[in-house]
C-alpha cells in the first residue's frame, strides 16, 4: 500500500467538460438572440471567478507543507537513504559509446512514442493491428492518424512513421535536452534559475496557440509565457500552473546525466535547479531520481541497478521514493505491459496520467521487464500509455547509456540519418547528432 494516503475528492471529469463547453455556446446563442452585450458580461464575471477559484487552489497547495516532502534542496539531501553519491571520479573509457547509445535511445524512444501519446492500451494495440504493426512495437510505425496533422512547429505528423523520416522528427522532449546543454554550454554548473531563463528566452519560440504548432506544453507554456512578460521567479513558474507533480521536469534531466557521468548527486543538484523553476516536491524528487539514474547508468551494467542508485537521491519516504519502491518490490509480479500498466493503475488509481510518478512507474517497469534488450525497453513502456514519448525517450536514454551504441538495433537508428530536427530560434533547421554528443562530451571532460 502506499505510504501517502491520498484521498482523492469524488468529480466527472465529464460533467466538467460538458459544463465548460456549454459556456462559449450559450455565449454565441446569447448573440443570436439579440443579447450579446449581456452574454459577454456573464462570460466576463464568469472568467474573473474562475481566475479567483484558480488563485484559491493555488495558495492551498503553496501553503500545504509535509516534513517528509520539502523544498528546500538541503533539507532534500537530509532525508535521503545512505547512497554512493560518487561512483567515478574519471570519465568512463567507454562513454563515448554509451553517450551515443543515450543520446539515440532517447531520440529513438521518444520518436516511437509521440506516434500516440496519451492514446489507450488498447487504442494502440487496434491501430497496430489495423497496420499490421507489431505491437508493443519493434520499428517505428508504419501509419499514423491525421498524418498532415501540424507536429510541434516544424513537423508534421507524418514525419513519425519509419518510411517517412529523414531526421529525428521535432519534439519538445528533445529540444529540451538541448536547453539543458545550452545551459550548461554558457553557465557551467553554477547555473541559476535566471540563467535557465535567459537561455530559454532566447532560444524557446511559444509557437502558435494551435495545439500542433506549439513549442512547449502544460506547465513549461506557462512559464515561458511569465519569463517573457518579465514576471520573476519563484511567480514565472508557479502562477496558475496545476503541473506542480506532473512529467514535465524530468523530461528536461537527461542533459545533467550526460553531462556528470557516475557522479549521481551533481546531476540531481542540478536537475533540482532545472525542475524548481516550475515543479515542487514529486514533480522535482522525479527530475533528481531521473537526473541521478542516468548519470549512474554511464558506470553499471544493469539498468534497474541505475534506477536503485537513483532512488538514494530523494527523500526516502516521499511519494515518489515510495512508488519507485513499489514497482521494484514487485519485481516478478509483472512480465509484460499490460500486467505492469494494469498494476498501477490498481494502486494509483485517481492519479493524472500526466503525473511525475506514475509515468515513471512505467519506465522503471519497462526496463526491469526489457532485462538488456534496448526494443523491449522502449516498446514495453511505451505500451503502458500514458506521456508515452516522455517516457519512451527516458527508458531508451537510461537503457542506451547502460547497453552503448554498438547494441542498439539498426532500425531505431539509421532513420535519423545522423540528424535532428529542430525548431529553436537562432539555431539552423537541423542538428547533426555527432556533433551534439561531441559537445556532451567536451562537457563531461570539462566538469568531471
Amino acid at each position: 500500500m502506499k505510504i501517502k494516503n491520498i484521498n482523492y475528492p469524488d468529480f466527472s471529469m465529464d460533467e466538467l467538460m460538458d459544463k465548460t463547453w456549454f459556456l462559449p455556446r450559450y455565449l454565441q446563442l446569447s448573440a443570436e438572440f439579440g443579447q450579446s452585450k449581456e452574454g459577454k458580461k456573464i462570460y466576463d464575471e464568469f472568467m474573473k471567478e474562475l481566475d479567483n477559484k484558480l488563485s484559491e487552489f493555488q495558495r492551498l497547495v503553496l501553503s500545504a507543507t509535509d516534513p517528509d516532502e520539502p523544498d528546500s534542496l538541503e533539507k532534500i539531501k537530509e532525508l535521503r537513504p545512505d547512497g554512493p553519491r560518487r561512483l567515478s571520479t574519471t570519465l568512463p573509457s567507454d562513454y563515448g559509446k554509451r553517450l551515443r547509445g543515450a543520446f539515440y535511445g532517447r531520440m529513438a524512444g521518444c520518436t516511437l512514442g509521440a506516434a500516440l501519446e496519451f492514446r489507450s492500451v488498447e487504442e494502440m494495440k487496434l491501430w497496430a493491428e489495423y497496420n499490421g504493426d507489431q505491437y508493443p512495437l519493434e520499428n517505428y510505425w508504419s501509419r499514423i492518424q491525421s498524418p498532415y496533422e501540424p507536429h510541434y512547429i516544424v513537423g508534421q505528423k507524418i514525419d513519425l512513421t519509419k518510411d517517412h523520416m529523414d531526421a529525428v522528427p521535432p519534439d519538445d522532449d528533445t529540444i529540451y535536452t538541448l536547453l539543458g546543454l545550452l545551459t550548461l554550454e554558457k553557465h557551467g554548473l553554477d547555473f541559476t534559475l535566471n540563467d535557465m531563463a535567459d537561455v530559454w528566452k532566447t532560444y524557446l519560440p511559444l509557437g502558435e496557440e494551435s495545439s500542433g504548432k506549439r513549442g512547449c506544453y502544460w506547465g513549461e507554456r506557462v512559464m515561458l509565457k511569465n519569463m517573457l512578460a518579465g514576471v520573476p521567479f519563484p511567480e514565472a513558474g508557479l502562477n496558475h500552473n496545476p503541473n506542480l507533480q506532473n512529467i514535465a521536469a524530468w523530461t528536461r534531466a537527461d542533459a545533467f546525466g550526460y553531462a556528470v557521468p557516475g557522479w549521481p548527486e551533481k546531476a540531481a543538484e542540478l536537475a533540482y535547479k532545472d525542475a524548481s523553476a516550475n515543479h515542487r516536491r514529486n514533480g522535482v524528487y522525479g527530475s533528481m531520481f531521473m537526473a541521478a539514474t542516468i548519470s549512474a547508468a554511464f558506470v553499471v551494467d544493469d539498468p534497474v541497478e541505475a534506477v536503485r542508485i537513483g532512488l538514494t537521491e530523494i527523500p526516502r519516504n516521499c511519494l515518489f521514493a515510495e512508488g519507485i519502491r513499489w514497482a521494484l518490490d514487485n519485481i516478478g509480479n509483472y512480465h509484460n505491459y499490460e500486467e505492469a500498466a494494469n498494476l498501477v493503475w490498481s494502486v494509483y488509481d485517481g492519479m493524472f496520467n500526466g503525473s511525475a510518478l506514475t509515468n515513471a512507474l512505467h519506465v522503471v517497469m519497462g526496463l526491469v521487464i526489457a532485462g538488456q534488450d534496448f526494443t523491449k525497453a522502449i516498446g514495453e513502456t511505451i505500451a503502458m500509455s500514458g506521456d508515452n514519448d516522455c517516457t519512451g525517450a527516458t527508458a531508451g536514454s537510461i537503457m542506451g547509456a547502460v547497453i552503448g551504441i554498438d547494441n542498439i538495433p539498426e532500425q531505431w537508428i539509421k532513420p535519423f540519418r545522423g540528424r535532428m530536427h529542430i525548431y529553436l530560434n537562432q539555431m539552423p533547421e537541423y542538428l547533426e547528432i555527432e556533433s551534439v554528443c561531441k559537445r556532451f562530451e567536451a562537457l563531461a571532460e570539462r566538469f568531471v
